[in-house]
C-alpha cells in the first residue's frame, strides 16, 4: 500500500491483524518505523462503508479477473 501526503509517499506493508480487548489492531511498517492501528468497532463500521461504495465493489470483483488474464498474458510473452 501506499500512503500519499504533502510530507511524500510512502510504501506501508500491512503484516498482521489481531484483536486486543476492544479494539482491531493492524500491525505494519513503513520503511523503519513499526506501526499499529487500532480500531474500535466504530472504526470498523466506518472503513466498511466507504468500501461498500458501488465503484469499489465493482472494482473489487475485476480483481481476479484482471490478475487471471495479467498472468496469461505474460506466459505468453515467455
Amino acid at each position: 500500500m501506499k500512503v500519499s501526503s504533502d510530507a511524500g509517499d510512502f510504501d506501508i506493508i500491512v503484516k498482521d491483524a489481531k484483536v486486543e480487548g476492544d479494539f482491531v489492531v493492524i500491525t505494519g511498517q513503513m520503511g523503519v518505523w513499526d506501526s499499529h492501528i487500532y480500531m474500535t468497532p466504530q472504526d470498523i463500521w466506518k472503513f466498511t462503508s466507504i468500501f461498500l461504495k458501488p465503484a469499489v465493489i465493482l472494482y473489487m470483483l475485476k480483481i481476479p479477473f484482471r490478475s487471471l488474464f495479467r498472468s496469461s498474458s505474460k506466459n505468453e510473452d515467455k
